[in-house]
């Protein structure tokens, strides 16, 4: 089984547009798991209508509980969290709001009787979902919550033993743009890297950045030029970029609104589009095919 991820080195890029697409080409000749890891913003079950088959709680992170039994109401969490997590009931007793503790265990330390429990915070969901074009592992990490790259690791371990156990051919990742701690989760094992860019001043920036993650990593990359009529200019140092940096070109997509309207039908743009644009999409999987 072959591991593909798509990343891209900002957000914006139309690299969920290209996974969802591919999800489409490849379901209809080879038995795919999919596995969304932008935990932070997931939005390839947008395109894909998945109905979920099992939800699981993700834990990470550390928040402080204080124990009423024993808190002698010296007011010491009160003076060192730096938080201001700490607040006062109305009969004068002292509690800790999860939503505004950040886990530094600060409290837990200063308390002169040991009245403050430290617990495991509840950080998200993940699940198992089943689409017309594969099993699709997810996750919803609630608002403000850290440790995605945690969540990133957990979702492509479970996605990994499914599709070994169920003998898939591929596992492809929709990955996390950027270039942090997501990303770099999300680069563990695979075996090709397809990055997708545009012409824009941001996007030769940062195709530079996921470039020497995907380097670090000794991860095969590829290069998808998206929006690729926005600057002619800067498109031909992208196209310059990939030569000099053994990134082969697996193709180019023009600026077309007739891919944002397609997608707002919630399925991929190889699912609603004629052929005029679709057919991009067709020659990139077909390079694909020959990679893999």
């Amino acid at each position: 089984m072959k591991q593909i991820l798509v990343i891209s080195g900002k957000g914006g890029t139309g690299k969920t547009t290209v996974s969802g697409a591919l999800a489409d080409l490849a379901s209809r000749e080879k038995r795919i798991v999919l596995a969304d890891a932008d935990v932070d913003a997931a939005n390839l079950e947008l395109l894909l209508e998945p109905e979920k088959q099992e939800t699981f709680s993700f834990r990470a992170g550390k928040t402080a509980v204080i124990n009423q039994d024993l808190c002698i109401q010296c007011g010491r969490c009160e003076e060192v969290c730096r938080f201001e997590a700490v607040e006062h009931n109305e009969d004068g007793s002292y509690i800790i709001n999860e939503s505004m503790c950040e886990g530094c265990l600060s409290c837990v330390h200063q308390c002169p009787v040991d009245a403050i429990d430290v617990l495991e915070r509840n950080s998200g969901e993940w699940y198992r979902s089943l689409t017309p074009y594969g099993t699709l592992f997810h996750a919803f990490l609630y608002p403000g919550e850290e440790n995605s790259g945690k969540l990133v690791t957990q979702i492509k371990i479970d996605a990994k033993k499914y599709a070994d156990k169920n003998h898939a051919d591929l596992l492809l990742i929709d990955g996390p743009p950027g270039i942090g701690c997501p990303v770099t989760a999300a680069c563990q094992g695979v075996d090709a890297a397809i990055i997708v860019s545009e012409p824009t001043v941001s996007g030769r920036h940062d195709l530079g950045r996921v470039k020497q993650v995907t380097d670090y990593f000794h991860i095969p990359s590829f290069l998808i030029l998206n929006k690729c009529d926005l600057n002619q200019a800067i498109r031909d140092q992208l196209i310059n970029f990939s030569k000099a940096a053994d990134t082969p070109l697996l193709g180019e997509i023009p600026y077309d609104e007739r891919i944002i309207y397609a997608q707002a039908k919630g399925k991929p743009v190889t699912q609603s589009l004629d052929s005029t644009i679709s057919h991009y999409f067709y020659e990139i999987w077909n390079k694909i095919k020959k990679r893999l």
